[in-house]
């Protein structure tokens, strides 16, 4: 059995939900499945033990029983930053412990899912690149790339640098509109290359969502009134700065969607309401009128007030979408039923038995 190592040239490109998704695939076929993020780059803390925030969360989905201390045995914490730029022996472990831990997980394991960090070159200057792990581990790195114009450059790129431990890869995020180019240019090429492509997945409504509370948390806001909706998941955003005749027109043209406008707009707050919204997000901490507030409650659309004036909430917004969390179970179900149908899996198993 050899270990695959899902790796990207970016961070938030789908490493850990891919390997969630597939873990709970693997495991209803009954294969016994091990899980391990190398490097971590998420510290947190439990129970003492300082550890990756999604190696700690996976584990518990996946429902493994090796220690924590072994699925994540390096954090980079600022400290390694601070002692690896200054002393050339510091790391000099760091592969050997990487390898100990590894050697317990795969024990009586059929399948080893290794995750990368957030792209393929973090922790070179330490020695634990991903090109590094893959070799003393004798992995096999799978990159999952985002769609991008210059995909083709950024698979051949990363290729290069991980060498014979290059797998192939599973493309991620692919705009419905470039579904006849990736089949008749892109993958074309890849074959000809000679390089595997394991999956392509298109852009999904429900996984490129966020929650209510996600949106609170991020904006520094809070909210007000039907907290019980917080976990609502959000597609869209509109934004509300016309006038109110024009408002009702303009919000009917989209669904699942938070409307984003001053908190003193409460002819524009009222028109979205009446609309199909989850979520009113006011600007400026104005706190919206009673009439307001009540019938938001007795729709059950809660309203998130945050601190910043409206263009600043949407270029905070601009940098939150596309870096969301996947902890919502929605988005664990949606993302099962996604790898399942764009995987191909068994090629996956084969890979990982045949080498």
């Amino acid at each position: 059995m050899v270990p695959l190592y899902f790796v990207s040239n970016e961070a938030y490109s789908g490493k850990s939900s891919t390997c969630v998704a597939l873990g709970k695939i693997l495991i209803a076929r009954g294969l016994k499945i091990g899980y391990m993020k190398p490097m971590g780059t998420l510290p947190t803390r439990i129970n003492g033990i300082t550890t990756d925030e999604d190696a700690k969360y996976i584990e518990d989905i996946l429902e493994i029983k090796d220690d924590l201390e072994d699925i994540c045995p390096i954090v980079l914490i600022q400290n390694y930053y601070r002692e690896g730029l200054k002393d050339d022996d510091f790391s000099k472990n760091f592969l050997n412990l990487i390898e100990k831990s590894y050697k317990k997980i795969k024990q009586d394991k059929d399948i080893v899912l290794l995750e990368g960090a957030r792209n393929i070159e973090n922790g070179i200057f330490l020695g634990i690149s991903s090109k590094d792990i893959c070799s003393r581990l004798k992995a096999k790195a799978i990159l999952i790339v985002k769609y991008s114009t210059d995909i083709v450059d950024t698979v051949i790129l990363s290729k290069e640098f991980i060498g014979e431990s290059f797998g192939g890869v599973i493309i991620n995020f692919i705009p419905q509109n470039q579904e006849e180019y990736l089949n008749d240019i892109i993958l074309p090429y890849f074959k000809k290359k000679d390089i595997k492509v394991f999956g392509s997945i298109y852009t999904d409504k429900t996984l490129s969502s966020i929650t209510i509370k996600e949106i609170a948390d991020m904006l520094e806001g809070k909210i007000i009134c039907a907290k019980e909706k917080e976990d609502e998941l959000i597609a869209s955003f509109m934004i509300g700065a016309m006038s109110e005749e024009q408002a009702l027109s303009f919000f009917k043209k989209q669904t699942d969607k938070a409307v984003i406008t001053g908190g003193d707009r409460a002819d524009v707050q009222l028109a979205a309401l009446e609309t199909d919204t989850k979520c009113l997000i006011l600007t400026g901490n104005f706190q919206p009128p009673s009439v307001v507030t009540n019938r938001a409650e007795e729709l059950g659309i809660p309203i998130v007030l945050v601190p910043f004036d409206t263009l600043t909430t949407v270029d905070k917004l601009n940098e939150i979408i596309g870096r969301v969390r996947f902890h919502e179970f929605a988005k664990i179900d949606k993302m099962i039923e996604v790898v399942n149908k764009n995987i191909d899996i068994d090629m996956l198993i084969n890979f990982s038995k045949k080498i």
